[in-house]
């Protein structure tokens, strides 16, 4: 983790906040990665801001809060976001210190569920989503019969610590959210394996984010501004685009970010291949935020001239994604996105191979053969490419996902 985090969790521990919290109907929950989009000079979460958005057009008021290191909130933010970060850092602290003396992995945290009830009881919110909603909140929702559902924001999979049966299935009901929201049947039948016989609802909504692009509305600014701002900053020649989608914390890169031979690949065909560098949330904001300057001394020793990566990482991904034909990654679930607008991921990271630590992660796609694992040998990539910068297909069709997810909003807004 980075140390200025580390800093301003201690400092955060000597804050103490007086937030009164207006009464709503429904409580969303997000970090400083979920709000990564920078818009008019305000953060906006792609997933719980579209969904606040939907709401609010039924006349449905929200409050977000963040989690803890939270700096997008008040005038920053898009919604209306408080974060308690006095109160949540030294629950962290006390958490920590209890894992260090108990032994205990993940001690529960009674200190942060009791923020968590302030919250609800000062809210009076009767409904709950968000992404990865902790057991503590899941707790204090349960005790107050608030309905909380955790919200798909990546990749899920039997080997993932935060949704494999091998991690949750012997969680206590009252730890656990009343409904999983999945992008896609893979990950819901992960979750469905231990989570139906709990009596936890996994419901396949689709990603609303990238819903909201493929099928733009006449009415919808956002989506209009961002894809007209994107065509004036843009520019094409005749050769095919392919993304590079960033993963953070990759100590098994040397140099953290790109592996030699990619690299080495990227610079011999530049002149072929438009390359398009996208970095991921936590390293513009996030846990990552020390990886962000860090790449770009990177990218300007290496690779300037020969791909780009500002307007790439600054737009909205359903908007980079229907402008490239090709997807790579080391390990990045953009290819679950890209998967679903019909193009093609080589993924290269060795611990996503079938007898390593996260072999089983974007098994459905893999199996639909839009997911590739290849080695990262500069012959192996470049005959990937050639291979297939002409096999983009249809994106796959929203319309049973849309009919979930309005019975969703409808019953948010009751």
């Amino acid at each position: 983790m980075d140390y200025t985090i580390i800093k301003k969790i201690m400092l955060d521990c000597f804050k103490i906040e007086k937030i009164r919290y207006d009464e709503v109907p429904v409580l969303t929950v997000a970090h400083d990665n979920d709000r990564s989009l920078l818009h008019k000079g305000k953060y906006y979460s792609p997933l719980i801001d579209t969904m606040e958005d939907d709401l609010a057009q039924r006349g449905v008021a929200c409050i977000s809060v963040a989690r803890i290191i939270s700096t997008v909130k008040g005038e920053l933010s898009y919604a209306r976001v408080y974060s308690p970060e006095g109160a949540f850092a030294r629950a962290l602290v006390v958490k920590r210190l209890l894992a260090k003396f108990t032994r205990a992995a993940y001690p529960y945290s009674a200190m942060e569920e009791r923020i968590w009830g302030d919250i609800l009881d000062q809210t009076k919110a009767k409904k709950v989503f968000g992404i990865q909603p902790s057991r503590e909140l899941c707790v204090a929702c349960h005790k107050r019969g608030v309905w909380v559902a955790d919200v798909q924001h990546g990749v899920i999979a039997e080997t993932h610590p935060w949704y494999g049966a091998s991690f949750r299935a012997a969680d206590p009901i009252e730890y656990l959210p009343n409904a999983f929201l999945c992008w896609d049947e893979g990950s819901a039948e992960v979750i469905r394996e231990w989570a139906t016989p709990k009596g936890v609802v996994t419901n396949v909504i689709g990603n609303r984010w990238l819903a909201r692009f493929t099928r733009p509305a006449a009415n919808d600014a956002l989506v209009q501004e961002l894809s007209a701002d994107y065509q004036l900053r843009t520019v094409r020649d005749e050769r095919k685009t392919v993304m590079m989608s960033l993963s953070w914390g990759c100590t098994n890169i040397p140099n953290g970010f790109i592996g030699e031979e990619l690299e080495q690949v990227i610079r011999k065909t530049a002149s072929t291949y438009r390359w398009l560098l996208r970095l991921h949330p936590n390293q513009i904001q996030g846990f990552a935020t020390h990886e962000g300057p860090n790449f770009i001394k990177y990218f300007n020793q290496s690779l300037r001239g020969y791909a780009e990566w500002e307007l790439a990482t600054q737009a909205p991904l359903p908007v980079v994604l229907r402008d490239i034909d090709l997807h790579v990654s080391w390990n990045s679930s953009v290819c679950i996105e890209a998967a679903q607008v019909g193009i093609k991921s080589a993924l290269l990271d060795p611990n996503l191979r079938a007898d390593e630590s996260k072999g089983d992660y974007y098994s459905y796609y893999k199996q639909a053969g839009l997911v590739e694992l290849i080695s990262e040998s500069e012959a192996s990539l470049t005959a990937w490419l050639a291979d297939n910068i002409d096999s983009k297909r249809p994106a796959e069709s929203f319309d049973a996902f849309d009919e979930r997810y309005v019975q969703l909003l409808d019953f948010l807004a009751k």
